[in-house]
């Protein structure tokens, strides 16, 4: 998404880009001049063993120095399975990074400290954002009386996740029909455990049915997902059950 806006100064007009680039888990922006990255690309802890600290490496391909921020975040999905936008969302206060902020030059990385220090202990399956965040470096140029400025903001999300080791399982909310052919399924994960979209089979009967909306991310405790397929009719909780090859 880019933003433009003009402000007056000293009789000349400031033009400045700002340019977000939203980096997901496994995506690389591909623009050498900027680029980071978060090694590795998922943290697991596993609660059974009382890990509750982790270390990561923030590694800079580009060719210019910047400034990273790294925070842990809520993380959202949407009824489909997608990962909702952190815009707007705070750092959470039960994890403290260090250090939280830093300067790479090219070809240099740091490790990173990151601990969870919340009161409550971790019983169920957990999962969370975490963001490395550019503070940006402007580039400013005055051509003809304009000055260009160019900030590029640059965002690489990964997660990290704790691991209880618990069974996880989906519970049928409701149904209801489309239209066309289609059915809605809405399931929610009452369970301790997480439940892995991957291999996941809905049988309706004696049918097998693997193709399906909704298969995006793990669905984690206390959390909802839709799935959309094929069927002429809506369907009961006696009528579906969920499962794995």
């Amino acid at each position: 998404m880019s933003c433009y806006y003009l402000q007056k100064k000293s009789g000349g007009i400031i033009l400045r880009l700002r340019v977000f680039a939203v980096l997901a888990l496994f995506c690389f922006a591909g623009l050498a001049h900027g680029s980071f990255s978060i090694e590795p690309p998922m943290v697991i802890l596993k609660t059974s063993m009382n890990e509750t600290m982790a270390w990561i490496d923030v590694v800079h391909n580009g060719n210019r120095p910047i400034g990273v921020e790294v925070s842990v975040l809520e993380r959202e999905l949407d009824l489909e399975g997608g990962v909702k936008s952190v815009t707007g969302l705070r750092p959470l206060q039960d994890f403290t990074v260090y250090p939280a902020q830093i300067i790479l030059r090219p070809g240099e990385r740091q490790r990173v400290q990151v601990a969870y220090r919340g009161k409550q202990k971790i019983a169920v399956d957990r999962a969370f954002t975490l963001l490395a965040r550019e503070v940006p470096l402007p580039a400013v140029e005055e051509v003809e009386g304009v000055r260009v400025g160019v900030n590029l903001f640059l965002q690489y999300q990964s997660v990290l996740a704790f691991e209880t080791g618990k069974a996880g399982s989906l519970t049928f909310v409701s149904s209801k029909d489309l239209g066309g052919g289609k059915v809605e399924v809405i399931v929610e994960n009452k369970s301790q455990g997480r439940v892995s979209t991957e291999g996941l089979v809905l049988t309706v009967g004696r049918q097998k049915i693997r193709d399906f909306t909704g298969k995006g991310n793990s669905i984690m405790p206390g959390h909802q997902r839709r799935f959309t397929f094929e069927h002429p009719r809506a369907l009961t909780a006696k009528e579906i059950s969920f499962g794995y090859r």
